[in-house]
């Protein structure tokens, strides 16, 4: 769907939201884990889930994981392709003249459509995956792949809706991705 209207019930949750966000900058944990997951890159996501999954996860060290997420992700990004060129909708940061967690990601970005979020579909996307491969691990995996999108919130460039559409589509892309030979060959 559309994103919320400018004026409607939902936009003054998103507004709501982004000052929520703007709070929890407060708390210097939060905000560094918000800017730390500023990251869009399968191989620099993935050192922030590797606790909790319960082990390194790269290139050269688990290459047959590294690839299935690496091909899974960039595969569920482009979901977030067409919205965003159809809908080019205003970042929050932008519309209130504000500055962000990461300044030097403001003018790449000021020209960039906030709905959908395109680090929430791979931050979610990659917990999906995870979550898959080590079931065991799934409750924290999905709580840092719900906070990386959270993170987009509070750091400024997300209003809740871009993040809340972004669950979505990368959970309908991932349950896609089973229905691909290509995907199931990998996850074998």
């Amino acid at each position: 769907p559309a994103p919320p209207a400018p004026g409607s019930a939902q936009f003054m949750n998103d507004i709501s939201q982004y000052y929520r966000g703007k709070q929890q900058r407060q708390d210097s944990l939060r905000a560094r884990k918000a800017i730390n997951e500023a990251v869009y890159e399968v191989k620099d996501m993935v050192q922030q889930f590797c606790g909790a999954f319960g082990m390194e996860i790269s290139e050269q060290k688990t290459p047959a994981i590294y690839n299935v997420l690496n091909r899974g992700v960039l595969t569920i990004r482009l979901s977030a392709t067409k919205p965003k060129a159809t809908y080019m909708r205003t970042r929050p940061y932008v519309y209130f003249n504000e500055p962000t967690l990461v300044p030097e990601e403001e003018e790449e970005l000021r020209t960039n459509g906030s709905y959908p979020s395109g680090h929430t579909v791979r931050g979610w996307g990659l917990a999906l995956l995870l979550c898959e491969i080590n079931p065991a691990a799934q409750d924290e995996l999905f709580k840092l792949g719900y906070e990386w999108g959270q993170s987009r919130v509070i750091a400024g460039f997300h209003w809740q809706s871009d993040v809340d559409a972004s669950r979505m589509l990368a959970a309908a892309c991932y349950a896609r991705l089973h229905t691909c030979k290509a995907f199931l060959d990998d996850m074998a």
